[in-house]
């Protein structure tokens, strides 16, 4: 069977990122299809098959006259001679080939030869090509243009870099990123057996434990993705057989009776205590510090723990020795010069004013009179704990300070409790959804610290995070530049495309042109979880969760009628 021919290369072919081909006709090829050039590497060597996207196509036609009324494609100079004013053109950015030897995707170093014909691939060239690990990764869906059906090119994901390592879920709402977020952290729970913590600010992954009863996907059978048809069956039964076991999902909730009724009891309910932050977060719950008051602080911090020694300590004492206690402190005998004078000022008076407005903010998850301390062993679990679990800490209806306190603190003892050298949790994975609001660039947020504290040092210690944003340029770039894997959705902002670019080397100038284009639940994917840069349809999720916008016209109803 001759060679299905989409066109050639022309120009020059020594950049694999912007090569250009001359198409046979309009419908030979389109944006986003993967085509293959066959090359040789090394003289003597075999020739081997180099993978490239089509990133645009541009169509023109130096015949058409506006005054013709429609385009003439192709004129007669002479009796059966022709020539065409049709010229489309491709332009490709490689891939690579997969070395014979290594096995790995290299990108060639020799130029390409011009005239080279360009070819189509199917699915089978596609999952050989990628050599996807199917036991020891995550489906998020096919390949875009490959989606359907028994030709379908199933895209996985390395779970165990894409948790440790960190991953960036960027995009404009209405795009899919919620869908996408929940398509991985159920498929993580109840397929990889994993421990997941959710920051949900606006009560959207709730919606999966809503009356207290968990909520599936009702129709599986009638997806047209054949992994997607046997997967959600598997999951909807997982979770329902962790449930009985005291795991699969779990909302924790501050303490209000909106939220008791919004799970039918179903829910924990909070009860943080600040001892168990360290002595550097503690002082940054209190933004907007003078050096005076940050000293004065730093001393009723120290006085608190040395003289508080039953635990869990009350907060409301270190309000005391910045207040009405202020003169024990001030005898202390291990006061420096410079603190006793910050002491004897108004700094004390200013920092337990602010102290005072933190707490207030805490009452929904603090009180003195708590009988016990929401356990972080029994929320994430030990190692020995062989159940998967899904967190949801459901913040929705929360002032924005008590939103970061609550996120910072446990964000905090987790990580403790996993860098704990006698006794550690679960390697875990923390979700930061509206991730601007806990991480943002400028540093004003509360739980700021402490993610990045995360970035740096929980990849040791088996926890990784995930910032879903949909204003990448709002978020801290130290935090989105410790991530290593990207998952780019439909962004049309210049600032937020420009951000991206500047925080990451993994996307190039083509990946970038593309994001604007986007169709909903439509992804570039790229980073250390996958073996090359890819637009991705996210398949199905089980659950029933995630930010979709109500249907008004429904809900209006019509009057009288």
């Amino acid at each position: 069977m001759p060679t299905h021919i989409l066109g050639r290369l022309v120009g020059n072919t020594g950049d694999p990122t912007n090569l250009s081909m001359v198409l046979n006709s309009s419908f030979a090829g389109r944006r986003g299809e993967f085509v293959r050039v066959r090359h040789r590497e090394d003289e003597g060597a075999p020739q081997t098959d180099v993978l490239a996207r089509i990133v645009s196509i541009s169509r023109s036609n130096v015949l058409y006259n506006s005054g013709l009324g429609q385009a003439v494609t192709e004129l007669e100079l002479l009796p059966g001679a022709h020539v065409t004013g049709e010229q489309i053109l491709g332009k490709l950015e490689a891939i690579g080939y997969r070395d014979p030897q290594s096995g790995q995707i290299k990108m060639p170093r020799r130029a390409l030869d011009p005239g080279s014909p360009v070819e189509p691939v199917d699915f089978q060239f596609l999952s050989a090509f990628y050599e996807f690990q199917e036991h020891s990764s995550l489906h998020i869906g096919n390949l875009v243009g490959y989606e359907r059906g028994a030709s379908a090119v199933p895209v996985y994901l390395d779970v165990n870099r894409l948790v440790t390592e960190h991953l960036a879920i960027l995009a404009m709402t209405g795009s899919g990123k919620s869908y996408t977020v929940g398509r991985i952290i159920e498929r993580l729970v109840a397929i990889n057996n994993g421990t997941v913590v959710v920051f949900d600010p606006h009560g959207e992954y709730g919606r999966a434990l809503a009356g207290g009863e968990l909520r599936f996907n009702e129709r599986p059978d009638e997806l047209d993705d054949q992994r997607d048809r046997a997967a959600l069956p598997a999951i909807r039964d997982a979770f329902t057989r962790l449930r009985e076991a005291g795991a699969g999902i779990t909302v924790y909730s501050p303490q209000n009776p909106s939220f008791r009724q919004k799970y039918a009891g179903a829910n924990q309910e909070l009860a943080l205590q600040f001892d168990h932050f360290e002595m550097d977060d503690l002082s940054e719950i209190l933004p907007g510090l003078t050096e005076p008051q940050q000293r004065v602080l730093d001393v009723a911090i120290r006085y608190w723990i040395a003289h508080e020694r039953t635990t869990p300590r009350d907060i409301n004492r270190l309000r005391h020795y910045l207040g009405d206690g202020i003169d024990d402190v001030r005898q202390w005998d291990e006061l420096s010069q410079a603190e006793a004078t910050a002491l004897n000022g108004r700094s004390a008076a200013v920092a337990s004013m602010k102290l005072s407005r933190v707490l207030q903010e805490a009452q929904s998850f603090y009180h003195s009179g708590l009988p016990a301390a929401t356990d972080v062993y029994e929320m994430v679990g030990r190692p020995s704990d062989r159940r998967g679990r899904l967190v949801i800490v459901d913040l929705q209806g929360l002032s924005d300070t008590a939103k970061q306190v609550i996120t910072a603190l446990i964000s905090s003892e987790i990580l403790r409790a996993a860098s704990s050298k006698t006794d550690r949790t679960r390697p875990c994975f923390l979700v930061y959804e509206e991730a601007h609001s806990f991480a943002p660039a400028g540093g004003a947020a509360v739980s700021h610290r402490i993610i990045k504290k995360i970035a740096g040092e929980g990849r040791k210690f088996g926890v990784g995070f995930a910032v879903v944003s949909q204003r990448p340029s709002k978020l801290d770039p130290d935090v989105t530049s410790q991530c290593n894997t990207l998952i780019a959705m439909r962004l049309k902002n210049p600032d937020d495309q420009r951000f991206i670019a500047k925080t990451s080397d993994m996307v190039s100038a083509a990946d970038l042109d593309q994001l604007p284009g986007l169709s909903t639940g439509e992804a570039l994917i790229c980073g250390r979880s996958i073996p090359a840069p890819l637009l991705v349809h996210v398949g199905t999720k089980a659950l029933v969760h995630g930010g979709e916008s109500p249907e008004v016209i429904n809900l209006w109803g019509r009057f009288g009628g």
